[in-house]
């Protein structure tokens, strides 16, 4: 498993408190000037107020919508017939509306402001749910080096290492690859989605993971193929426990 994490120099701090004072922060969704107490997360009240946060029931397994009925929950009817190889999703909210547009930008956030902001949103919201995991190790969805060079920007990669640093946990934003670069999931049937990426992912040789417990991030969760492959090859490398977080979870579930 991955070396402990080693906090970033005290310099880092001092330039980028410098950097407040000369260029004032702005809102990352409408570009206001933010307010003191609004900095920690680069987002005004007013756009927080604006995102499809997660606050009902969901699905432990899959983070999707809960149907219920005359105050009772009913069985998730989205992963039921699904294998889905990891143990539990969580997800940040709902991918529509102002979250939507905030998850497209961290496709091409070369500097990561976007999803820095979007992790730290994530911590705050999450972060007990997190602790209580007791998470061994966080790693993220495998992207393609092509893929890579084509946005210029690794999403997950990025939240995965915020969010390590938060739990205090070991980083190994690379430990999952992908076998080919295999074409985009987007457009395909829930079933063809499965069979895209069944076999073509692998766990790094140099990783050992008797018993971790593993948290993957991801930046959406549609139907849960990417992530389902992701924690089956982990499971297979020794992961005794595997959840998912994503920033948004699809409304239609896929």
């Amino acid at each position: 498993m991955p070396g402990p994490l080693t906090k970033p120099p005290w310099w880092r701090d001092a330039l980028s408190a410098g950097l407040d004072l000369v260029f004032p922060a702005k809102c990352i969704a409408c570009y206001r000037d933010l307010a003191d107490g609004q900095r920690e997360l680069s987002l005004c009240s007013d756009c927080e107020t604006k995102l499809e946060l997660i606050d009902w029931r969901v699905c432990p397994r899959c983070a999707a919508p809960v149907p219920s009925t005359n105050g009772v929950d009913l069985a998730c009817n989205r992963c039921r017939g699904d294998k889905l190889r990891f143990d539990r999703a969580i997800a940040l909210g709902s991918y529509e509306g102002l979250l939507r547009q905030l998850v497209m930008r961290t496709k091409a956030d070369r500097q990561g402001v976007v999803t820095r902001a979007l992790a730290d949103l994530a911590w705050q919201r999450l972060r007990e749910q997190l602790l209580a995991l007791r998470i061994d190790v966080v790693t993220a969805v495998p992207m393609h080096r092509w893929r890579r060079w084509q946005r210029g920007a690794n999403a997950p990669q990025m939240l995965a290492r915020r969010l390590a640093e938060r739990l205090e946990a070991p980083c190994a934003g690379e430990m999952l690859r992908l076998v080919r670069n295999v074409p985009p999931q987007v457009g395909l049937s829930r079933p063809a989605r499965f069979r895209n990426l069944a076999g073509e992912m692998a766990v790094g040789a140099s990783y050992y993971l008797a018993a971790a417990r593993v948290l993957i991030v991801d930046d959406i969760l549609t139907t849960g193929a990417t992530c389902s492959e992701a924690a089956r090859v982990l499971r297979r490398a020794g992961a005794a426990d595997v959840t998912v977080l994503v920033l948004a979870r699809t409304p239609a579930g896929g």
